[in-house]
């Protein structure tokens, strides 16, 4: 995945970055740091410019967040059944979201911005519900001003190590296949302790 973004990003640059994010911000199944961390890396090596990457990856996330929020002021609940937001927003992520919604009230939209997955429901969600746009636009865009430079900044600075710690793993898909395996691992330690604990009380 790594290898194939890189490509595509490296070829067609700042207009690729921001296609790619306004996807993303509208539901595309891969997460937005991805491509971030990939315009840092560019950035790096000198195939793109660092100011005018960064503030493409900002406006590409800004908008795509705009363009959710709004299908969900206009079109109401309607959006939910909208065929390009039905693969989105799930019956059963739609219920997270609006949990959240309860626990954090308004400081959702902030804390959505972090959790890959709730970011184009709870935008949505926010849009639906009449969220005040300005309102709206203060917390996405002081979240977005964190995670944006830190993510591009991160790949831009650490480049070299980046580059060092793919071809240490080899390719991106073992890099995926050795987390995916330590997470089951832990999941089935953490279960293990669980069921100890459970007996013994």
């Amino acid at each position: 995945m790594f290898e194939i973004v890189q490509g595509y990003l490296a070829e067609f640059t700042y207009g690729g970055i921001f296609l790619l994010l306004l996807m993303c911000g509208l539901g595309f199944p891969l997460p937005e740091d991805i491509p971030i961390l990939i315009s840092g890396y560019l950035s790096h090596l000198g195939v793109i410019e660092l100011w005018p990457a960064l503030a493409v990856n900002l406006g590409g996330v800004l908008i795509g967040d705009l363009t959710i929020y709004f299908l969900g002021y206009w079109l109401g609940r309607r959006a939910l059944s909208h065929p390009l937001l039905r693969p989105v927003i799930t019956p059963a992520r739609l219920k997270r979201v609006e949990d959240f919604f309860e626990r954090h009230g308004k400081k959702a939209v902030f804390f959505g911005r972090f959790l890959a997955g709730f970011r184009a429901p709870t935008f949505l969600v926010a849009g639906i519900i009449r969220m005040p746009v300005r309102l709206f636009v203060l917390l996405d865009v002081g979240a977005a001003f964190l995670t944006v430079p830190l993510f591009f900044f991160a790949a831009y600075i650490f480049g070299d190590e980046i580059d060092a710690l793919r071809h240490a793993i080899g390719t991106t898909q073992r890099a995926i296949l050795l987390l995916l395996a330590a997470g089951v691992v832990s999941t089935l330690m953490v279960r293990t302790l669980r069921r100890r604990r459970e007996r013994g009380a």
